[in-house]
């Protein structure tokens, strides 16, 4: 039997409306799945067809590259958990340090740097830009400013290659 006689005539009907050059491929996923694809379809601004296709493409491309992207469960739960103690213990020093400031000052920062010893302007820098404290606020504030260019759609990212400008038109 061929694709077509199997599908009912409704779904003949819209099938034969596709490009000639495309053809049905089935899937059965799990319901709560299926719903989570259709999110992140209307989220992409795309179909649940074209947001899967775009999904299988990039697997693929990974797949052929040679980049190791299939994981098993117990080491996604491990790096997982190992984010999760990260982050406790970012959470933890924020409130013993800061008070749970989300802001950093300049004049906490160079009291921090400073100590008896004397120390150039190019040193106190080059050991304040180093802190964990400024890589911090500093991952923070780009992550939020990439998002929100996004949002204008004035940049993009790619799973796999990360950030760049929207190419204009």
């Amino acid at each position: 039997m061929t694709e077509a006689s199997l599908a009912s005539s409704d779904d003949e009907q819209s099938f034969q409306t596709l490009h000639e050059n495309t053809t049905r491929a089935e899937l059965f996923p799990a319901k709560q799945h299926k719903e989570e694809w259709w999110e992140e379809a209307e989220h992409e601004g795309s179909s649940l067809s074209g947001y899967l296709y775009e999904l299988i493409q990039e697997a693929r491309m990974y797949r052929d590259s040679g980049a190791p992207f299939i994981q098993t469960q117990d080491q996604t739960v491990k790096q997982l958990q190992n984010k999760i103690d990260d982050l406790q213990t970012q959470l933890e020093d924020a409130r013993q340090g800061g008070g749970g400031r989300t802001h950093l000052s300049i004049d906490d920062l160079v009291t921090r740097i400073l100590n008896e010893q004397y120390q150039s302007l190019d040193e106190l820098i080059e050991r304040i830009s180093a802190s964990d404290d400024v890589a911090n606020h500093l991952q923070g504030q780009i992550e939020n400013r990439l998002y929100s260019l996004a949002e204008k759609g004035r940049v993009e990212y790619q799973r796999g290659h990360g950030w760049r400008l929207k190419e204009e038109n």
